[in-house]
């Protein structure tokens, strides 16, 4: 080996460790992209309107996020707010949820919308996970295969509520933010 190549090595070798390494931190986190709210302080608040089919399950799904989570603080609103919740029958689709964020800044989320697709005449307690995973998309994270409702429709034994994973997610992105 060359003096040149034995000086380059090392360092290099000590970079794509390090380049590993934070993959591995930021794996554990299931973020949607970059996308996050632009919410100060160490209470967030997101207000959310759910109208449409199947509003007890959105409620259900709601209430467990505000109960679990301990720095979110998501009020129901009678009018179009930050989150639009809503069920319908958009037909046969392939989808029974859909998030979309209808409106952002850079990655900074101000409006979105979680959507259930009625078309497929799911369980109570199925439909509350769809809301469940379609409005944790709109605070900006990912599918996960946790046991939580982020990873139903895609990962055998997971659940209509959210997982302590889920939870932690949320704390660990938006506590200091």
């Amino acid at each position: 080996m060359s003096r040149k190549l034995k000086l380059i090595a090392p360092p290099l070798i000590v970079f794509a460790l390090l380049a590993l390494n934070v993959g591995v931190f930021s794996a554990s986190a299931h973020n949607w992209g970059n996308w996050h709210w632009d919410k100060s302080g160490t209470n967030i608040t997101i207000q959310q309107w759910t109208y449409g089919t199947n509003t007890a399950e959105a409620e259900n799904a709601r209430q467990d996020a505000w109960n679990r989570i301990s720095n979110l603080y998501n009020y129901n609103s009678s009018s179009h707010t930050d989150i639009s919740v809503f069920g319908d029958n958009a037909g046969n689709t392939g989808w029974a949820g859909l998030a979309s964020l209808e409106n952002v800044s850079g990655d900074h989320i101000i409006h979105a919308h979680a959507r259930y697709n009625n078309y497929y005449g799911y369980a109570s307690n199925d439909i509350q996970g769809v809301y469940c995973q379609e409005v944790e998309h709109t605070y900006g994270f990912d599918h996960n295969n946790t046991g939580g409702c982020m990873g139903a429709g895609y990962f055998s034994g997971s659940g209509n509520t959210l997982s302590q994973h889920d939870v932690d997610d949320f704390y660990n992105l938006y506590r200091y933010h």
